[in-house]
């Protein structure tokens, strides 16, 4: 079982707010860290972390 569907099972039982709020400090600090990169292999790794945690969000969310 993935991440994603961990937390969306867990996000179904009732812990949304938590789930979600641990999501979004997460998404901030990748946010954080790119801008800080100055290695752009690294930076672009990075946008694809972000852009995918980004859609797990969503869609955890939109559950809700």
């Amino acid at each position: 079982m993935t991440r994603f569907e961990k937390d969306l099972k867990d996000a179904l039982e009732g812990n949304e707010i938590e789930v979600l709020t641990k999501r979004m400090a997460e998404l901030d600090k990748l946010e954080r860290e790119g801008k800080a990169c100055k290695n752009a292999f690294r930076r672009q790794c990075i946008a694809q972390d972000f852009c995918r945690l980004k859609r797990e969000y969503e869609e955890i969310a939109k559950h809700f």
